[in-house]
């Protein structure tokens, strides 16, 4: 059987982790070490490309410009209560197909999920902007921040 010493094995794997850490840095497209902080849309008519946070006061103003919103959350919490004509992100490929059918892909859309802590709607924000989606807002006060006002939910 072989072995091989535990003292190798070390070695192994931190000359490995250091290779890749100086590979990743030195490459252009290289992974951050570190989450990029979502920015905050100063201006809601003039977002293009990656997705935007806004506030409770923009997500009220596109709510009632009628701009589609989508509930990042569960299943069994949207059929709990959501922003009164959301969407349930549900299937991925069937969400693109309905929002495809009823809109461009310039055409702005809002994702939300529980509150600032939840990370699920701006997953799906940048899965959908990586899908060709580029006026996409995360209103990341969510549904706490919404329903705390008492603003219209269904």
């Amino acid at each position: 059987m072989f072995r091989v010493p535990l003292n190798q094995m070390a070695a192994l794997i931190l000359v490995s982790l250091v290779v890749g850490i100086i590979t990743n840095s030195i490459r252009s497209d290289g992974i951050s070490f570190f989450a990029k902080e979502i920015e905050v849309a100063e201006d809601i008519n003039d977002v293009s490309g990656e997705p935007v946070a806004i506030t409770l006061t923009q997500a009220k103003e596109l709510f009632d410009q009628g701009v589609i919103f989508i509930d990042a959350r569960d299943d069994e919490y949207f059929a709990d209560g959501h922003i009164k004509n959301a969407w349930n992100s549900g299937f991925f490929m069937e969400l693109m197909f309905r929002l495809d059918s009823l809109q461009s892909r310039n055409d702005p859309v809002v994702v939300y999920c529980s509150d600032d802590e939840c990370g699920s709607s701006e997953e799906l924000a940048y899965d959908l902007f990586n899908e060709g989606f580029n006026k996409l807002m995360v209103f990341q006060g969510g549904w706490i921040e919404w329903t705390g006002i008492g603003y219209p939910i269904e």
